[in-house]
Order: structure tokens, then sequence, then C-alpha cells
């Protein structure tokens, strides 16, 4: 059987978007700054981004460690609320690909 794979990759100011809108509807702050660096981590059985965040008003630097699941939620939400079609039977995976985040998909 036929497979197919799709991987849409957002900007950092995309990732800032999509955290703040996510962050906004859940009650939850960020930390002030533009989104600088991307790295992924294991943390026993858990996996999560962490974000470095920079602040050039203040010229201060912040970390946030977002779980795999919140940063999956975050780019489904963007997806859709700047309309970029998502399949619904796909199963969805967030890999951060050269330092930026990505919604892969695989549809079977």
């Amino acid at each position: 059987m036929a497979k197919e794979f799709r991987r849409i990759t957002f900007s950092k100011s995309e990732m800032r978007g999509a955290l703040e809108f996510n962050a906004a509807k859940s009650g939850a702050k960020l930390p002030p700054g533009d989104v600088v660096s991307v790295k992924s981590s294991r943390v026993d059985n858990a996996f999560f981004f962490e974000l470095g965040l920079f602040d050039y008003t203040k010229q201060k630097e912040a970390t946030l460690k977002l779980p795999e699941e919140q940063a999956l939620n975050a780019l489904l939400n963007h997806s859709i609320e700047t309309g970029i079609p998502l399949p619904r039977a796909a199963r969805k995976e967030v890999r951060e690909i050269d330092g930026l985040l990505c919604l892969d998909m695989f549809i079977e």
C-alpha cells in the first residue's frame, strides 16, 4: 500500500506566534523574546523542545522547555488558524530539523 509523507516547517517567528496563541487560550504566559534557537531533548521517556528566547529590548535570554504534546498542539492550532490544510487521518509528529520545528504527517 502506498504511503504519503508531508512536512511543514515553521519559521521562528511562526513558532513564537503559535506558542503565544496557545498560551493565550490556556491562560499561560510566555517569557518575552524572539525564538533564537530550538533543540530537542529527552528526560526519562518524555521528549521536550528547548527554545532559546532573546528579548532584544532588555538584552536578556530565557529558555522555555516545551513538552512535545504542547508543541504539537501549538503547531496544529496555528495551522488551523492560518488556513494550512491538514489531513485528518494522518499521524502527526513534531520534530526539530535544522533548528526549526516541523510538523510531520504520515498518511497511509
